[in-house]
């Protein structure tokens, strides 16, 4: 469980509409705002992070992340199931997390561009994965991993559900997918226990190959509690 699925930002900074995080100045929980993409306006309520489960603190990413981001992104599966994610040093790995910073400005909004969080075991304070949002065509997709020795105790279920939830509220969207290789066993099934939906598989290209996919969805109306 946990093995990473696609993340969704890439090392190479070129965002596209998904083929492609220190600190977002966040306004009292309540506040809104309003986000605009292609002439449409999107409402925009910044909930406070960092988010705060059971075992988990997900906060936005800082600079001085590198060093861990560079280690797990080394990691037998994360080089498996995210090739595109793999840091060659740590001044490639902070190269991306400048880039993600900014995007927590600017645009500021998962419709638009990344929105990367990282993940922290309350436990020990340790950096154990990363979840995201970014916008693939007229939706938003939501990318996770998780450390290999932290896998198989419901911690990447845990992430999705709280990220998923504060999107909600934070973006007003209506609802996010998940897209993970169809052989990808265990980021399916974190899905399935977060609620998400199987829309069906497809070919397309992922992580730099033609392969076959599996598609998942969760709605604004249907999504789970935290803690669930």
């Amino acid at each position: 469980m946990g093995e990473p699925n696609r993340a969704p930002y890439n090392n190479s900074m070129q965002l596209t509409a998904l083929r492609a995080q220190l600190m977002l100045s966040v306004r009292p929980q309540g506040a809104h705002g309003t986000g605009r993409m292609t002439g449409t306006e999107y409402p925009v309520s910044f909930n406070p992070l960092p988010l705060d489960t059971r075992s988990l603190l997900i906060r936005q990413v800082v600079l001085d992340d590198a060093r861990d981001l560079l280690v797990l992104s080394n990691e037998q599966m994360f080089r498996a199931w995210l090739p595109s994610q793999v840091y060659s040093d740590e001044s490639h790995a902070r190269s991306a997390l400048e880039f993600l910073i900014g995007q927590y400005s600017t645009p500021a909004n998962p419709r638009q561009g990344a929105y990367v969080l990282v993940i922290e075991h309350k436990a020990d304070r340790t950096l154990i994965g990363h979840v995201g949002l970014s916008p693939i065509d007229d939706d938003v997709e939501i990318g996770f991993a998780i450390a290999q020795r932290y896998q198989g105790h419901g911690l990447a279920v845990e992430a999705i559900v709280a990220a998923s939830r504060w999107a909600f509220e934070t973006f007003g969207l209506d609802r996010i997918l998940s897209i993970t290789s169809s052989a990808n066993i265990a980021s399916k099934r974190a899905l399935v226990r977060a609620e998400f939906a199987h829309q069906g598989d497809k070919v397309m290209r992922f992580q730099g190959t033609e392969q076959s996919v599996s598609v998942y969805a969760l709605s604004a109306l249907s999504g789970p509690e935290v803690g669930a």
